[in-house]
């Protein structure tokens, strides 16, 4: 949904997005107990990275959603609100939580965006006007699922417009450097849950790449607190740190300094995060996350990917089994491998395979998604 409101607002300033709920009121949309419950929601997303039953609690109840009707009591109370908003709502309400569009999708005229390549059953919403997927992939799915195939458009995958700008001279520079004896940059990616098992792997799998002659760029997101982690942590490895905090970095505009080997990214919101990682991206040669949204990235545009296990949520693991199927990543399926992943990055780059993951990545799919569902609305 960023990278279309990016190309929105571009022609349309007066765009604005609106959550659920948030941090502070602005943009809030339900209180009361319809807030409580929201937040209650969100604390489950939390719980289902801390693994074991919580995880399991988790991807159990994302599985019920399937079996969740407009009628029921839980939809009801999370819908309240949002349903007071919008009954009289006479434009178009795009959304990319299917929750959401399913609580509205008899309220007033729904457009679900759905950019993830991945189609689990919940997101085969009935009664809504337009649904946007990434790929024929996605739509066959849905459609499987019981959705409306009159109502999904395919519009290729949905990748901030910043770096579909610059996908060919970027892959182009990365297959060099990869193909080069120079250090390669590694990218680590925390998701919003920062599911324990993740932040252990992600830590572990950064010294390695050092200790390997790489660099690390390591996106800590939002949190301040878990930012703080990191750089705890990362001060035993004896290398000095270079906190990306947003403000003027010593007037440097990337990450290349052969004297920074390790870089830690914050920023206060998920836009202004997302905004440096696609300053950042042309300069990564591969990069570690869950297999979420950024897998885009690699089945797209060419970066080789290291995915973290466990595989939480619905989504997770049909994204992984589509990059895998495609050969452009690689799984981090234990504590052992992120040890180790300095050693398999340099033998994959050896070896000629990770020249070949990030070719299998490129020119395979149509990336200009943001922009081809921003042609379809009616505005």
């Amino acid at each position: 949904m960023d990278s279309l409101l990016v190309v929105l607002q571009k022609s349309y300033q007066d765009i604005e997005s609106r959550t659920v709920f948030s941090a502070g009121s602005k943009g809030q949309e339900s209180k009361g107990l319809s807030l409580l419950f929201w937040k209650l929601v969100a604390r489950l997303y939390i719980l289902g990275g801390r693994g074991g039953i919580s995880t399991k609690l988790y991807n159990w109840l994302r599985q019920r959603q399937t079996e969740t009707s407009t009628d029921s009591l839980l939809i009801k109370i999370l819908g309240r609100d949002l349903i007071g908003t919008y009954k009289n709502f006479k434009g178009i309400c795009l959304v990319e939580h299917p929750v959401v569009a399913r609580i509205l999708s008899n309220v007033c005229r729904i457009w679900y965006v759905h950019g993830e390549i991945a189609a689990p059953p919940e997101c085969a919403i009935k009664g809504i006007e337009k649904i946007f997927v990434p790929l024929e992939e996605t739509k066959d799915k849905l459609v499987s699922y019981g959705a409306d195939p009159k109502a999904i458009l395919v519009t290729g995958l949905l990748i901030e417009p910043g770096l579909v700008e610059t996908a060919e001279k970027s892959f182009q520079a990365r297959l060099k450097r990869i193909k080069s004896q120079e250090p390669l940059t590694v990218g680590f990616f925390t998701s919003g849950a920062y599911p324990k098992e993740h932040m252990k792997k992600i830590l572990v799998a950064a010294k390695s790449v050092i200790e390997h002659k790489m660099r690390a760029i390591i996106f800590a997101g939002t949190c301040p607190k878990k930012f703080e982690w990191f750089k705890k942590e990362m001060k035993k490895w004896g290398f000095a740190v270079v906190e990306d905090r947003g403000e003027d970095l010593r007037k440097k505009n990337g990450p290349l300094d052969p004297v920074d080997r390790v870089w830690l990214v914050t920023r206060k919101t998920r836009q202004a995060d997302t905004q440096r990682a696609v300053e950042l991206l042309p300069k990564i040669d591969v990069f570690v996350s869950a297999s979420h949204e950024r897998t885009n990235w690699a089945v797209g545009l060419g970066i080789p990917m290291f995915v973290l296990f466990n595989l939480i949520g619905t989504f997770a693991s049909l994204n992984f089994e589509f990059a895998e199927k495609q050969k452009v990543a690689y799984p981090l399926d234990s504590l052992e491998k992120a040890r180790n992943l300095g050693k398999i990055i340099t033998e994959l780059r050896e070896n000629g395979q990770l020249t070949q993951m990030a070719q299998k990545g490129f020119g395979v799919h149509k990336i200009d998604g943001a922009t081809e569902a921003a042609f379809h609305l009616p505005f």
